[in-house]
């Protein structure tokens, strides 16, 4: 395909969509001082350099919007290869083109030319005015620019760019709102924000409890459309999105929608809420602790009583596992209650004593580390876990010049150091026979708060211990913390019903 036919394609695309724009304000009337600020907001972004734009906009808006592109002018996009960075730039400049002669057009309704008759076509009123009209098709879905309000695009964009600029989103959960917005673009048009409506957000919600988990990952689905993976997902009876899944994309657009409502003159209608799936009142829906069996399995493993080598370990044999990541993490998840990458992220200073106990400090500290909900908490070591050696082992990483626990665990695209433990846990428990689609590495959380409970720890406690908020009128006043002496008194009372662990030797110093 030549330049020139790709410019004249991307003309006759977003002059349709100019045409559709002109024809709304032919009907309704010019844009409010609002509605135009919001359209200048958006040129303003539009044009940025190319390469910006499109990293501001995130990959998937920027496939939405090849993909869009090119069912609306048959361009075969898996033919052009290298050609893609120029078909973006293209888009982008006849997007920064459109959104001028929209904003040309609304300038010429703040005054009339006599020199056309006021019966005269629309076609040649808008040449008298500045504008280039032709007839073209009907403008694809989501095309008004400058309609009531920016873009759910243009919104997205600048609520990354704002959490990006204040360190509010960790990469990972940057990912996860772009994930929902582009899908939900993709399902209901990119339109200004305020066009949308609860039938909207319904048919949103209709449309995840269908969606495959994982739809990425399996050939039937991962290179289709949203609706055409929904319906393969029938066709192959394939397991959909869990429940908590589906409320935390819904909590993400509404999310999204609140911060649009502080931002807009005009008022914003929160179309989520409420709207999540109850979930019978348990996470146990979503996630299950384990059995004592299933502990007893994963604690007499060759993990922990010796394996075949680091690669081997569910083979017995003579490595010692003592001095590694796969062998504390299990044990520091049973006896804190702490998340996954929590634990991965530990700094040796966070291994500390205060007044005689020894603890863990669960911070935020420098931007590698993130701790849910941002609050910081501190757990004190379960006595297992001092006479297993955990404190001889930080030691013996302090005196090797390391400053984390795990100095071997590195951070990950997304902000975390947990991915490739959870993998590793999740393969190492299939190994043995005891994987569920409710087991995971969470489950220890879940034992934890179980042994609390069991052992009469009161709730507050338990749930400081686990980093939750306090619920109702106790999260409303004071710090939501506890003396250390108190936490320790509760820690130390934790027992596993059923479990032994008399014969783990604990950490071994290799010399």
């Amino acid at each position: 395909m030549k330049y020139a036919e790709l410019r004249a394609m991307a003309h006759a695309y977003f002059q349709a969509q100019l045409d559709a724009s002109i024809e709304r304000r032919s009907a309704i009337g010019p844009l409010t001082a609002e509605e135009r600020q919001d359209a200048e907001r958006s040129l303003e972004i539009h044009e940025l350099p190319n390469s910006d734009f499109w990293q501001l906009l995130g990959r998937e808006n920027a496939e939405k919007e090849l993909a869009r592109f090119g069912a609306g002018t048959g361009i075969e996009l898996g033919q052009q290869g290298s050609r893609i960075p120029v078909i973006l730039d293209e888009i982008r400049k006849a997007k920064v083109s459109m959104i001028k002669a929209g904003l040309e057009y609304n300038q010429s309704l703040d005054h009339y030319v006599f020199t056309t008759p006021q019966s005269a076509s629309l076609e040649a009123k808008a040449r008298d005015t500045g504008g280039v009209r032709r007839k073209t098709p009907a403008a694809p879905q989501g095309g008004d620019v400058t309609g009531s309000g920016p873009l759910l695009s243009t919104l997205f964009a600048e609520r990354r760019a704002e959490a990006e600029k204040g360190g509010e989103w960790s990469p990972k959960l940057l990912d996860d709102y772009q994930r929902w917005t582009s899908l939900f673009i993709e399902l209901f048009g990119d339109r200004p924000l305020l066009e949308y409506r609860k039938p909207d957000a319904r048919a949103f919600k209709e449309a995840l409890s269908q969606l495959p988990a994982n739809s990425t990952k399996y050939a039937q689905t991962k290179e289709l459309s949203t609706r055409e993976a929904i319906e393969a997902a029938k066709t192959h009876n394939m397991a959909t999105l869990s429940t908590s899944t589906i409320n935390k994309a819904l909590g993400r657009m509404q999310a999204l929608w609140n911060w649009a409502d502080k931002q807009l003159d005009a008022p914003v209608s929160d179309i989520f809420g409420p709207m999540k799936l109850a979930t019978r009142g348990s996470a146990r829906t979503e996630a299950s602790p384990f059995s004592k069996d299933q502990l007893q399995v994963i604690f007499s493993s060759p993990l922990f009583t010796g394996c075949k080598s680091e690669r081997l370990r569910t083979q017995p044999g003579l490595t010692d596992m003592s001095g590694t990541s796969w062998y504390w993490l299990p044990l520091l998840g049973l006896f804190t209650g702490a998340r996954l990458n929590e634990l991965c992220q530990l700094r040796i200073e966070d291994v500390d004593e205060d007044g005689g106990i020894q603890r863990l400090r669960f911070r935020q500290g420098d931007e590698t580390q993130r701790i849910k909900g941002g609050k910081a908490r501190e757990v004190p070591l379960h006595p297992e876990l001092l006479r297993l050696g955990f404190l001889k082992y930080v030691r013996a990483k302090r005196s090797e010049g390391h400053e984390r626990v795990f100095p071997n665990l590195t951070i990950d695209r997304s902000g975390y150091y947990s991915d490739r433990s959870s993998k590793d846990f999740s393969s190492y428990i299939t190994k043995l026979g005891i994987k569920s689609d409710k087991t995971s590495f969470h489950s220890f959380r879940h034992n934890f708060k179980d042994a609390c409970r069991h052992a009469g720890v009161p709730p507050d406690i338990n749930d400081i211990l686990l980093g939750h908020a306090l619920p109702g009128m106790a999260g409303r006043y004071g710090d939501g913390s506890a003396p250390l002496e108190l936490l320790y008194d509760a820690v130390a009372r934790v027992q596993h019903a059923g479990l032994s662990l008399q014969h783990l030797r604990g950490y071994t110093q290799v010399r």
